[in-house]
Order: structure tokens, then sequence, then C-alpha cells
């Protein structure tokens, strides 16, 4: 049996429709599914405004040049275990790493007691955001408490919702917290666009300044070549946008796909001793699934148990690589994070896309209790 890590549901005709009348349109770059698509995400988000753009780092770039960190003026800090486009993206933006500060145990968000540890101990006026990150669809524990953090202390934060597309804190919509929030629309992310991203916030001179940074430069009043900062050409292809409309108009469906596929997931592996999952937070959408193996199932090496799944056609992948580890991220502002460096030795995740069912399912279970020795 074949099992794929993270196939994106695209079969529902709504996709196809939508890329063939854009791409009749004659309108490949910008078009009529770019401004619905902002639009959308304004529904989705409750936010007041919507800035599309070509990836969800992209996003993020657009971000932090928004509130002003660019020119080695800035900081931005981040939680130790998240994807490195956070550290990409603070040495392109500010000219130096990230602050990388531990996570909490349950959700392996950003830490709000790590965070106001450092902010006690820090010492300097340089301009910083504050980045909490929404891991594998599940709403950080600590969003909250972090953002009003922040605002107690004049922080502006960046909310990550790149992996976490229709889940919510106490009904609230992830994307609609602190000053500004990114998603991405990566080929296999929950909402699939192929490649692309958006930010959101309440704060219209923060839209228009994203606006601007992710179209060349150019203000609003669109004088032709006139450009008045340093901006990247980071505008959505129609073509994609068009595939995202599609895909945000069945979000309900597919975060139910995915919330009853980690049930699946979670079901079969209470009855495991031993096996641990990500903490709940909120109402999380559950993009991947994540395992935590411990001692006490099994002292075989996760890459080991990954690599008998690889060969019993089963796909996998681990846990991230703290920030820190990573040589362009290490030279900066770091608290060491035993949570991360743990979740790193022993989380796997699992198939968690669309095909993935009852059946494959138990056949992925089957595997991995033969490859530990307990079939």
């Amino acid at each position: 049996m074949k099992v794929p890590l993270n196939v994106p549901d695209l079969q529902s005709g709504l996709e196809e429709q939508c890329i063939l009348e854009a791409l009749r349109s004659g309108w490949v770059t910008t078009g009529k599914y770019v401004h619905l698509l902002e639009e959308g995400f304004c529904r989705l988000t409750g936010r007041q405004y919507a800035v599309a753009c070509s990836s969800g780092t992209a996003a993020l770039w657009i971000a932090a040049q928004a509130l002003g960190l660019g020119g080695g003026r800035g900081l931005l800090v981040s939680p130790a275990y998240t994807c490195d486009s956070i550290a990409n993206v603070a040495l392109s933006v500010t000219g130096r790493p990230p602050v990388v500060l531990p996570i909490e145990e349950e959700t392996w968000g950003l830490s709000v007691a790590g965070l106001e540890e450092w902010l006690m101990r820090r010492q300097g006026t340089s301009r910083m955001a504050v980045v909490p990150v929404h891991i594998y669809g599940v709403p950080a524990r600590d969003t909250e408490a972090i953002m009003a953090l922040c605002q107690r202390k004049g922080i502006p934060m960046i909310e990550d919702c790149s992996e976490a597309h229709g889940a919510s804190i106490s009904g609230r919509p992830v994307g609609s917290f602190g000053d500004i929030s990114v998603f991405s629309m990566r080929g296999e992310k929950i909402l699939s666009g192929g490649q692309l991203g958006i930010v959101t916030t309440d704060d219209g001179a923060i839209a228009k300044r994203a606006r601007q940074y992710a179209e060349n430069g150019l203000p609003s009043s669109r004088i032709r070549y006139w450009s008045t900062v340093a901006g990247l050409n980071f505008q959505p292809a129609h073509l994609n946008a068009a595939l995202a409309w599609a895909q945000l108009q069945r979000l309900p469906n597919l975060v139910k796909a995915r919330r009853e596929r980690h049930q699946g997931w979670r079901e079969r592996l209470s009855l495991m001793p031993g096996i641990g999952l990500q903490g709940v937070h909120g109402d999380p959408a559950w993009w991947l699934t994540a395992v935590v193996l411990d001692p006490t199932f099994s002292t075989i090496r996760v890459s080991d148990l990954a690599l008998g799944l690889a060969e019993a056609g089963v796909d996998t992948r681990p846990g991230f690589y703290p920030l820190y580890q990573l040589p362009h991220a290490a030279q900066g502002m770091v608290e060491p994070c035993p949570v991360s460096e743990h979740l790193l030795d022993r989380a796997l995740i699992l198939p968690s896309g669309a095909g993935v069912g009852p059946t494959e399912q138990d056949y992925i279970v089957a595997e991995m209790l033969r490859l530990v020795g307990r079939a």
C-alpha cells in the first residue's frame, strides 16, 4: 500500500472550473479572483483588510516590512519550534537572526512565560515584533496572553496562521489576533493555492504599507514606475488565486475532513501506551497529526521508524529542527528549548491528507507495531 503524507483535496470540480475561467479571462497575473480571495479572507477572519501575495514566506516578509522592522531597525521574536521561514525573513528584513524563545509543552506554541521573562531581562531599544505560530493547525495555547502582553508593552504582534486555516480560539477565528496575521496557501496546506499567501489586519495604514511592499514599492497613486520604498514583486498570480478561492468556498468541509482524520488517529493511537499526541487548545483545524514516541513505547529511533514505514510505502516527516540549531539562525539571541529538542528526537508526522481513511490508518498502525516488535 502507498500512503502519501499530505495530498490536498482538489477533486470537487470547482477548482478546475475557476482556474479555467481565470485562464480564459486573459488575466493571468491579476484579476477578479485576487480581489475575491482578499474579500473572502476578510470574511473568514473578521478583519477589515487583506492583501494577497505570492507565498506565505512573502506574507511574513511583507508583514515585517509593514511594521517598520526593515533596515536594521528591528527584531523578530520567534518560537523555537517552527518552519525556518521566519529565520530567513528575519535575516532578510532586519539583517539579524530572530530572537528564539522556548515553547510550551501542550500545543508547542510560543510560551508567554518565556517571552515575559526575556522581556524583563532585555537590553536595547530596537523595535520588534513577536510572532506566535499555530503549529500543525492547533491554535497556540498562549495566543491571547501573548497578545495582551504585547499590547501592554506596545510591541506589535504578527500572528502566523500558515498551518491553521479554519481554526479558532473561544469562537474567534485565527487570523484575527494581533496587529497583522499571515497565512500560507502552499500546495499541501489545508487551503491550497499551489503557492500563495495573504496578510490580514484591521489597521488601514498597515494594510496600505503591506500592499505597497507587495507591489514593488509602488504607492497607491500608481504613478507608473515611481516607487517610494524598497518593495518586491510579491503579487499573486490570478490562476493561483482562482484555485485558492475555490478552496476557500470549500474550507468548512476541508477542515471537517481533517478533523475526522485526526480523530481516527486519536482513537487508534490512544490504545497504544507510550504514544503521545499534540495537545488541544481552542478548535483546531488539524492540518497534520504529530505523534511523540516515548521510550516506554519503543527504544527505536524515530528516524529508523520513518525509514521502516517508508519501505512499507508510508510517507512521514520528522519534527522541525529548533531554529537555533540552524547555522544561519544560531548567532541570534537564543533561549534553549528542551521541548523543541525532544520533539526533534521523538516526534513523527503521520499521513494526514486526502485519501487517508480508516483502511490506511489501520495499515499504518499495524506497520508501526510490526517495526517496534509488537505485532
